[in-house]
């Protein structure tokens, strides 16, 4: 029998009391890994880097790191909105990036700038609309519809392109885009940054922001509530894709050129982002603001590897482990909290 204290209640056996002692240590750590641990590894990795790596703490070198998470980033602060939503991640970002990059080239080059951005929101828009119906209104697997959307994009682009490289004007307003600073800054990190905070004031501070979060965390509740839930799900896409055309607008800037191939790998890159800062792969939990912390401690560990001289296979399986750590991490927190 178990033993009863002077009050009345019992008490646990040694043993029982030990496990239960190592089941809580493993929740608070959990926790704690999947809420700050962020800001430690982040920390630790510049720190790391800033001591060991020749060349990393130079204004230059610093400077290109963030310009060049700008395009990635922007991606990855849209899908936020995805993955809080509860449906994983949108593997169309690949096929609306390249898009957009070539779309806002070759109509810029052909009818103008303005023009060519108001195609590209178009395009945009067809894109979330489509993926949140499929997945909102027609309940389809996520990866399985933006899977889909992907190959249907890519294939129709690549086939009404034939591949070609689309080449910018060398004077025109997407090569300055590209080239011009704000002091030490690039107006793409500047673009980034304010991406950044605008997205999150919508995911904090709206409505549309707190259903989105809700339906990630139960969508029963959610629907009983009275929510226009599918309606909630297509904006979720509509906001990805939106990040979507704006990163291929940057990375169009860069080079001042475009290609169907161009965005291969941003979906992941952007997912990895997402996870390692802390957003729940399983919705519900996570913010933009985290995003941007996993997006700087991707792109300065794959700056560290460039700096080492570690080739492109290498920093592909590094982001991989990175996955399937803060997933792993991410699951354990989960099950230790239903526990």
């Amino acid at each position: 029998m178990t033993p009863k204290t002077a009050s009345g209640t019992r008490t646990l056996p040694p043993a029982a009391q030990v496990e239960q002692e190592l089941e809580t240590r493993a929740f608070k750590l959990s926790e704690w890994m999947a809420q700050q641990g962020i800001f430690l590894f982040t920390a630790v990795l510049v720190l790391f880097a800033v001591v060991f790596i020749d060349g990393f703490a130079s204004l230059p070198n610093l400077t290109d790191v963030f310009n060049r998470a700008a395009p990635i980033g922007i991606v990855a602060a849209g899908m936020t909105f995805v993955v809080i939503s509860g449906n994983y991640l949108d593997l169309s970002v690949v096929a609306q990036v390249a898009t957009a990059a070539v779309v806002l080239i070759a109509v810029t080059n052909a009818v103008g700038l303005v023009p060519a951005i108001l195609f590209a929101i178009a395009i945009a828009l067809v894109y979330g609309i489509v993926n949140g119906i499929a997945v909102g209104v027609f309940k389809a697997n996520a990866v399985i519809v933006t899977l889909s959307t992907t190959f249907i994009g890519l294939g129709l682009l690549r086939w009404l392109t034939g591949g070609s490289i689309y080449f910018g004007e060398s004077d025109g307003p997407i090569r300055t885009f590209g080239t011009t600073r704000i002091g030490p800054l690039p107006l793409a990190m500047i673009l980034f940054i304010v991406v950044t905070v605008l997205l999150s004031l919508v995911l904090t501070r709206t409505n549309f922001g707190f259903m989105v979060r809700a339906y990630g965390s139960n969508r029963e509740a959610t629907r009983l509530a009275g929510v226009n839930t599918p309606l909630v799900v297509i904006g979720a896409f509509t906001m990805s894709a939106l990040g979507a055309m704006l990163g291929g607008f940057v990375l169009a800037a860069f080079s001042n050129t475009a290609v169907s191939s161009m965005s291969d790998g941003y979906d992941f890159r952007a997912l990895a982002a997402i996870i390692v800062g802390g957003t729940s792969v399983f919705g519900g939990r996570g913010s933009v603001m985290r995003t941007l912390l996993g997006v700087v401690f991707v792109s300065v560990l794959t700056n560290i590897m460039v700096l080492s001289g570690l080739g492109f296979g290498f920093q592909q399986m590094a982001i991989g482990l990175l996955i399937v750590l803060a997933v792993s991490v991410d699951a354990l927190a989960r099950k230790t909290r239903a526990a």
